[in-house]
């Protein structure tokens, strides 16, 4: 029965083969480690190569392998015409490095280089502020290849950018071409081939954008895939050739990025031992796939069939079609492989760490391919290779067994040993730092025997002055030459530091250390001084130039500032009532001083204090400073407004005492009848139009300036008597 999926589990198979050796306890982190490297190396568009078209996708991040052309042609300005110069040019053969990067010209809605991949190329760009007019520049680049079975799949990813102008005919305007040429350099008649104007009408996936700055709009492509057929042309050579050209006319401009892939012209079969379903993966590039059985019905239309438990030699069908209409059906014929690996391994002799390898791998169908991982960045695809390894003692070797046709792979890791008495030794620092002690491990044999006794690889040594020696020996009874090492202490150094670890609340300390080449503090600082303000134990470890360590601490207490909020009795103060009292709630230990605004201080929780000079302020400013037993302090200020005294008798009678009313003060008096009997600022004497006046209620306008400079006015009524 098939069933689609869109995702049939990870569609590498390395990945499924890593998967199923990891869920084995052996060789865990190792196997890990080793399955990781391999996807990335064989398993991901960023990095891998098509082994029978180099750098087709520009992997190598150049231009190797490929050739560019350049030229000017112009149908209005003739006399900028040039012939066609091979080479690379600036700006018209453009590697793209920035995977991040989109293009302004589409309103950065075009992916400059599409996901997946390193690097694609750029032929041609944008008008900028240098180029002259006319422009008309053409340009092209060009890849041969042999076409045989490995690579007759021509993947071919582009996108392009092409400036309109309304006034150009057709063959005027910017271009973009992707063609495929036979051995004599004549077109292939493949529906693979792309050619398009920027007004374009009847290709399909342009989109319209102005760029800012601009009056003509572009018309632009994103990334598109197209497959081309090569089997009718194995065993001969075909070119592949992009190109892009502003218009003939003077001044716009057309571009395209691309990049290209080959693949073999087959469907991917996986169906390996333990598999309950057949994976069948169809050529990528193909606009649209459908799938048929073996009575022609139409089963799946997409790119990745699955097939659940299907019968051994049932063969299924799928016809692709790209976007530029090419067609092409293939057949895929369902076969069981199951691969068996296994291999063995024997050094040569005691000397030369030179390993023979074996290779017992078997398979039920299909061909078998073999790529070794010595450790160390080589390979081989020998079937039974030999090789000599660059260090003595155990190597961690890798086998990754394909199975062609099919997809199936199977990895196999084992640990290898090999043997060269040159190769044999102690390593580790022969000098130690004080207080402290050194590990010497051994390494290049399978077995070590210390003159300590000890058959470890490693041994700690805290004593000066001795020789310790080694001897290592293969599992088949290969021997070194012994080893010596001698090992001394390092001479003890100073390492000092300071710093005040007792502040208070609203200050910082600086703590510093002297005497070493670097610095670690616990905070995560790497220079000699910090400076904290919190509690906490700050810890320093310095190294000297050998990289010995010294640690010291600092135990830092920051103590809270006092409380100096208090209370006053009044916000006021007048010339009759001028005396206020002023509280806080005592703690124990702390002193606490005023400074009352008139010059004048006092000491104490709580307070008594006249203000004698009323009349000449507008305000005082009381502050009061709080100091406890570790000299921490807090301060806190109120302001007392002074406000005119205005009382509501006077006695006009000549006796010296309240004579005049508001002396000093600009004032207003009125009677019952709202007639001004006073103004002025000397104070107003009971009198009206040198009359002295009946005893009566009196009416007063009063206006004075606050310390805010706003003028203010105070009315009310003033009770006369003699």
């Amino acid at each position: 029965m098939a069933s689609s999926k869109n995702n049939a589990g990870n569609k590498n198979p390395l990945f499924n083969q890593c998967y199923v050796q990891y869920n084995k306890p052996m060789n865990r982190i190792i196997l890990f480690f080793f399955c990781c490297l391999i996807l990335l190396l064989d398993g991901n568009p960023l990095f891998s190569e098509e082994p029978y078209c180099k750098n087709l996708g520009f992997e190598m991040g150049n231009f190797t392998n490929w050739t560019g052309q350049t030229w000017l042609y112009s149908v209005d300005v003739k006399s900028i015409n040039t012939s066609k110069v091979t080479g690379i040019v600036n700006r018209r053969q453009t590697i793209m490095k920035d995977t991040t990067a989109y293009d302004e010209k589409t309103g950065d809605r075009l992916k400059i280089i599409p996901s997946g991949y390193k690097y694609c190329a750029r032929l041609g760009d944008a008008i900028t502020d240098s180029d002259t007019n006319p422009r008309c520049w053409n340009q092209s680049l060009r890849y041969s290849m042999t076409v045989d079975s490995a690579n007759s799949l021509l993947i071919m990813k582009f996108a392009c950018v092409l400036q309109y102008a309304d006034d150009h005919s057709e063959d005027m305007e910017p271009r973009f071409q992707l063609t495929l040429f036979d051995e004599n350099n004549d077109t292939l008649p493949d529906c693979a081939n792309y050619d398009v104007f920027s007004s374009s009408t009847t290709v399909e996936g342009f989109e319209s954008y102005t760029p800012l700055g601009e009056t003509d709009p572009v018309q632009w492509r994103d990334w598109t895939t197209v497959g081309a057929n090569l089997l009718p042309y194995i065993g001969k050579t075909i070119t592949l050739e992009f190109k892009s050209n502003d218009c003939t006319g003077r001044y716009h401009y057309g571009y395209a990025y691309f990049l290209a892939q080959c693949h073999p012209m087959s469907i991917a079969v996986k169906y390996c031992a333990g598999d309950t379903a057949a994976i069948l993966t169809a050529p990528e590039g193909f606009e649209t796939y459908n799938w048929t059985n073996s009575t022609g019905a139409t089963i799946y239309t997409d790119q990745i069939l699955e097939v659940e438990d299907p019968a051994e030699g049932s063969v299924y069908s799928c016809t692709m079609t790209s976007a530029t209409g090419c067609t092409v059906t293939l057949d895929a014929t369902i076969v069981r492989y199951e691969i068996v690996a296994d291999f063995t391994s024997y050094m040569l002799d005691c000397a030369s760490n030179k390993v023979q390898f074996v290779n017992n791998t078997t398979t039920t169908n299909g061909a078998l391919t073999y790529e070794w991982d010595f450790g160390d960045s080589i390979k081989s695809t020998d079937k039974n290779p030999q090789y000599t390894f660059s260090t003595s003692g155990m190597h961690t070797v890798g086998l990754t067994i394909a199975n062609p046709p099919s997809e199936c792979t199977k990895i196999l890791i084992k640990d290898v040993e090999s043997f060269s008495p040159p190769l044999v030794g102690i390593g580790g620092d022969s000098t130690y730092c004080p207080n402290l002690s050194v590990t010497l491990k051994a390494y290049g044999a399978y077995q070590y025997i210390w003159n300590t006794g000890s058959t470890a690889d490693s041994i700690t040594v805290s004593k000066p002055g001795g020789t310790y020696w080694m001897v290592g020996r293969s599992s088949t009874g290969c021997v070194s030459d012994t080893t010596f090492v001698t090992i001394t202490e390092e001479p003890d150094w100073e390492f000092t530091a300071n710093g005040i670890t007792e502040i208070c609340d609203n200050d910082t300390s600086v703590l510093e250390a002297f005497g070493a080449v670097s610095y670690l503090w616990n905070t995560g600082d790497t220079t000699s001084t910090i400076s904290v303000s919190e509690s906490g134990i700050y810890k320093i470890t310095g190294a000297n130039v050998r990289g010995c360590p010294k640690v010291l601490a600092f135990d830092v207490v920051v103590y809270p500032l006092p409380s100096a909020g208090f209370v006053a009795s009044s916000t006021t103060v007048d010339t009759r009532h001028n005396l206020l009292t002023f509280n806080i709630e005592s703690a124990a230990g702390v002193q606490y001083s005023w400074n009352m605004g008139d010059g004048s201080s006092e000491t104490g929780s709580s307070i008594s204090h006249t203000y004698n000079q009323v009349n000449s302020a507008l305000d005082y400013t009381i502050t009061l400073t709080a100091t406890d037993q570790h000299n921490c302090t807090d301060s806190t200020s109120q302001t007392i407004d002074v406000i005119p005294f205005i009382p509501n008798v006077f006695t006009p009678n000549g006796d010296g005492i309240n004579d005049t009313f508001m002396a000093g003060m600009e004032t207003e008096v009125f009677d019952r009848n709202g007639l001004k009997l006073y103004k002025g600022t000397e104070g107003w004497n009971g009198d009206f139009n040198g009359r002295a006046l009946t005893p009566d209620t009196y009416f007063y306008l009063i206006t004075y300036t606050d310390k805010n400079g706003i003028l203010k006015s105070v009315k009310g009524f003033i009770t006369l008597t003699r």
